[in-house]
């Protein structure tokens, strides 16, 4: 998986709200200083997160259209992920993460390979 990186923005004088979007910190950090670079190499996707916890560590979920015009003014994708890597701040981020076991426990603990179990089946 490709390094990923959070971009934050809030408003505090219309809300307590952080919007974020996940970028490529490579490309990002070319993007601040040459805007020629276009926005969809530095977005991972066109899409905004927020978190209704306080903070952009909560789980991630997509604003209402009415949130994004209340906050940018525009509920317009494009204009709203602009506006987020222009004004917002860069946080680090490995992306959204799976957390848990990496196999099913109900299944049981699968057929080992071992050789001493080569004529046991599980």
């Amino acid at each position: 998986m490709a390094a990923t990186q959070q971009v934050v923005f809030s408003d505090k004088e219309k809300s307590d709200t952080e919007f974020f979007v996940f970028v490529n910190p490579e490309v990002y950090e070319e993007w601040e200083s040459d805007k020629s670079v276009p926005i969809s190499k530095v977005v991972q996707a066109f899409n905004i997160y927020v978190t209704r916890t306080g903070g952009s560590t909560g789980v991630a979920e997509t604003p209402s259209n009415q949130e994004l015009e209340n906050t940018f003014g525009t509920s317009n994708d494009t204009a709203v992920v602009e506006h987020i890597l222009k004004h917002g701040v860069a946080k680090g981020s490995s992306g959204i993460r799976k957390t848990g076991d990496k196999f099913n426990l109900s299944r049981g603990r699968g057929v080992s390979t071992s050789d001493a179990s080569n004529n046991v089946h599980n």
